[in-house]
């Protein structure tokens, strides 16, 4: 039997095993084994995970969303803030996150908390497209009339475009 350029005798296709196809383990659960040097890393990965969504959800709107626990040091806890704006309002709120992360089991020996600014990892989407500048009909008349007032024929020119275009649209 020819079977993609090899020779076989059909009792030699019986006596190979057939193997199923394995396409290995998935990442978490290798992470997840408690036979490898990871396991401390990965429980300290989960636990912040989900002691920033329980900090995110105490912070609430509209705090919450814009920060994120990065870490826990001995009696220290590091908090970012998406932007310098947003790291304002989360230090004004430093007794209270210090507070919320102490109520959690085993943080209870926590003294500090460290603030610094991370922005997102995904850019986020405008709410809506920037807003194009109008020119009132008034507006207009008086770029007109400012026109007329001046000297530099260069300017008054622009200013007579300017409100000509703003006529247009009105």
């Amino acid at each position: 039997m020819n079977y993609n350029g090899f020779l076989f005798q059909s009792n030699d296709i019986r006596a190979m095993p057939v193997r199923k196809r394995s396409f290995g383990k998935s990442l978490a659960s290798i992470l997840a084994a408690a036979d490898n040097g990871l396991q401390p890393l990965f429980v300290h990965a989960h636990r912040l995970q989900t002691l920033n969504r329980m900090l995110r959800g105490a912070l609430g709107e509209p705090l919450g969303p814009h920060v994120s626990l990065c870490n826990i040091r001995t009696d220290t806890a590091i908090v970012a803030a998406d932007s310098p704006a947003w790291l304002t309002q989360l230090r004004y709120q430093a007794p209270t996150v210090l507070h919320i992360l102490q109520s959690q089991p085993g943080l209870e020996s926590l003294r500090k908390v460290r603030f610094k600014v991370q922005p997102a990892s995904e850019p986020t989407e405008p709410a809506s497209p920037p807003r194009r500048a109008s020119l009132s009909p008034s507006g207009a008349e008086t770029l007109k009339s400012a026109a007329e007032g001046i000297q530099d024929p260069e300017l008054a020119e622009a200013l007579r475009r300017l409100a000509l275009n703003g006529s247009k649209k009105a």
